[in-house]
């Protein structure tokens, strides 16, 4: 999930994939009013929306999820040139 956003009287919840907006969407009211209520401000709204950012790159193959892996950590690249391991 994402930050959310407060725009005037308006926090706006943004989530990451349709599971986390149906969860949230179902306690939106009961957000709404605990905010309100502990803010002494009943003109607050709460809107949910589904993010539509999808920033999560794709790999095409094995083979480049393990230099990825590599990259992140040179112990496991060492690890395959001592043990003589292949894809």
């Amino acid at each position: 999930m994402n930050n959310p956003q407060i725009i005037d009287n308006t926090i706006i919840i943004s989530t990451i994939n349709k599971m986390n907006f149906k969860e949230v969407k179902e306690y939106k009211n009961t957000i709404q009013t605990y905010i309100s209520k502990e803010l002494n401000n009943y003109s607050i709204l709460v809107e949910v929306k589904l993010s539509e950012e999808i920033t999560k790159k794709s790999y095409i193959d094995n083979k480049e999820k393990l230099e990825i892996i590599i990259k992140n950590n040179k112990d496991i690249g060492k690890l395959i040139d001592e043990f003589k391991l292949r894809i």
